[in-house]
């Protein structure tokens, strides 16, 4: 049997934290859980060496790391040097795939503002929309897209987004 990839490992790795949120609320912090093995300040010290700054990119390098592929570019924990780093070494695809990582543009601004793992397509593009994505995402929420505090699966449109595949 072949094994899944890492990609795939990264998103079920991503599912075992849906519901984790910021402790206290607002404050892009959040304790280690042995259980689990993870947590806010955990993700955030392995991605940038600090603690108590917006996690979602630190959330999804996190999960790449647990299953044994970290994902290696410049220890920023910002989604738009994720970004950069992956179409620098052909990372970027148009298509995406369960695991890959969907990289969000809410504003009208070039940079990303946030960034998941898609666990599905549900619609492809069509008659001009766009792909219509769930996706395991960290500090999001209902009321704030892009820095909401809580572990969570969103269902988007995929519009001004851009997919990355790493690789295993």
């Amino acid at each position: 049997m072949t094994p899944k990839p890492a990609r795939v490992r990264a998103l079920e790795r991503a599912r075992e934290f849906l519901g984790v949120k910021e402790q206290p609320a607002n404050s892009n912090r959040g304790p280690y859980d042995p259980v689990r093995k993870g947590g806010i300040d955990d993700w955030c010290r392995r991605a940038n060496g600090l603690v108590g700054y917006a996690w979602c990119a630190a959330f999804v390098c996190a999960m790449f790391s647990d299953v044994g592929r970290p994902i290696r570019y410049p220890r920023r924990a910002s989604v738009g040097f994720l970004l950069a780093w992956a179409e620098e070494h052909a990372f970027s695809v148009k298509r995406p795939f369960r695991g890959d990582l969907v990289c969000y543009r809410f504003d009208t601004g070039r940079w990303p503002d946030h960034i998941g793992i898609v666990e599905r397509v549900l619609a492809l593009p069509r008659a001009g929309r766009p792909f219509l994505i769930a996706a395991i995402e960290g500090n999001t929420s209902y009321g704030d897209n892009a820095n909401g505090g809580k572990v969570m699966r969103r269902v988007r449109l995929a519009s001004r987004c851009s997919f990355i595949r790493i690789p295993d």
